[in-house]
């Protein structure tokens, strides 16, 4: 068990301190960067980073945690810390085999599964309220443009520093939907592989649903905006 907590604690190691495995930690393009508003929120910065490395960052927090408060007496607890800040970030079958070694019992197990979908449904609803505030934003900014072109009265430098940071905000949010339907096929294959016919499997896909609903709403929000702004072309 020491050893797979060691070999646990080198790949999260490593992981969190890459900076190049995905959208989420490569350097960014030069000009307008994404608003701080989506890059300062703990929700949308764990959602634009892939699997693996969202899997870091959660899971070192919730190893320091249990070392700091002493709440971890053994291996097999911190490696359960490291799988609550992880939650599918390694992967359906890596969460499938954590999940199944902790609770022998299926209702425990999936219990505390559909604890661990609504965590991430709760992130993702502050992200999408996030999101909505900057695209609603942005959306003004463009109707102020498009206005402005029909009057002839525009600003070339202004108005091309106001796309290039709507294109940054959509960039990133495309990148952050990109992660989060790959998060809800994790869940799927979870849900698919815990088939019970049970209120507990019917309330975890429901979650998964949720999750669902959220993402689309996202993209189409995300969506609007991509159109309206593809409308305005600077001469």
């Amino acid at each position: 068990m020491r050893l797979r907590l060691l070999t646990l604690l080198l790949l999260l190691g490593t992981l969190a301190g890459c900076k190049t495995l995905d959208g989420g930690g490569t350097s960014q393009p030069a000009g307008p960067q994404p608003s701080a508003q989506l890059t300062g929120s703990e929700e949308a910065r764990f959602f634009s980073k892939s699997g693996l490395t969202a899997c870091a960052g959660g899971a070192l927090v919730g190893l320091a945690t249990c070392k700091l408060t002493n709440t971890c007496d053994s291996d097999k607890g911190m490696i359960t810390a490291a799988m609550v800040g992880c939650g599918v970030g390694m992967g359906a079958n890596y969460y499938l085999d954590q999940r199944r070694a902790e609770y022998a019992n299926t209702e425990q197990r999936l219990d505390t599964m559909i604890a661990d979908v609504r965590e991430d449904n709760r992130k993702l609803q502050t992200l999408t309220a996030t999101a909505t505030d900057v695209l609603n934003q942005d959306k003004q900014k463009l109707a102020a443009l498009k206005t402005q072109l029909a009057q002839k009265q525009v600003d070339q430098a202004a108005a091309q520093q106001q796309l290039a940071q709507v294109d940054a905000n959509t960039r990133y949010l495309r990148s952050s939907l990109a992660n989060l339907q790959k998060r809800e096929q994790e869940w799927r294959q979870v849900a698919a592989a815990e088939q019970q016919q049970s209120p507990q499997n019917q309330a975890l896909n429901s979650e998964i649903n949720r999750m669902q609903k959220q993402i689309i709403s996202l993209q189409e929000n995300v969506q609007q905006v991509e159109q309206q702004r593809a409308a305005i072309v600077l001469g």
